[in-house]
């Protein structure tokens, strides 16, 4: 019997991005194996009435594999959205092919939150594996024009997405973009 030591990939893309914005269910969405969660119960954030925004917090990565067009495996890798987490998502970035993060597009303050969360991530890997998907755009206060101003002033050729991390076609779509896959188009070999 061969031993087998280590993950079965050798590609992985990390989502990064704020407390409940999605990066959990994105994984869960796309992966085509059991996803390996680490949620908790969540007491951080609460609204008025003792009524949860998200029942649970990921305090660890949620791992899970993808089948990429080319029928290869990829690693995709939830992280904590919390601040005092950070070290748990610093630790996947660095090895990551690609780096999404999921932003939401829809309350007040959403283009200083893709302004900071760039900022940051942009401090921990380079611009070229980054790739930016927004929630909730149906949604949104502010137009995607808005958004790619933002993102330009850290690296114009950073790509934008909508998407919604429960559509597992939007899912692939970020995956595709994050690694660099050209889009597939039916009838065309």
């Amino acid at each position: 019997m061969k031993s087998v030591i280590g993950g079965t990939t050798n590609r992985q893309v990390a989502f990064v991005g704020p407390f409940g914005v999605g990066k959990t269910t994105a994984v869960c969405t796309v992966s085509d194996s059991s996803v390996a969660t680490t949620d908790v119960a969540s007491t951080a954030m609460m609204l008025r009435g003792g009524r949860h925004l998200k029942a649970t917090t990921t305090v660890g990565l949620e791992i899970g594999q993808w089948s990429a067009p080319d029928g290869s495996r990829v690693s995709i890798v939830g992280t904590p959205g919390q601040e005092r987490f950070d070290v748990v998502r610093k630790s996947a970035m660095p090895r990551s092919n690609g780096v999404v993060i999921w932003l939401y597009s829809h309350h007040e303050h959403a283009l200083l939150d893709a302004e900071l969360w760039l900022e940051f991530i942009a401090n921990e890997v380079p611009t070229h594996k980054l790739t930016v998907a927004l929630t909730r755009f149906e949604h949104a206060q502010v137009p995607l024009e808005e958004f790619r101003s933002v993102i330009d002033r850290q690296d114009a050729q950073i790509p934008v997405l909508t998407a919604d991390p429960r559509a597992k076609d939007d899912v692939d779509r970020v995956l595709r973009t994050a690694l660099r896959v050209p889009a597939v188009v039916e009838g065309v070999g």
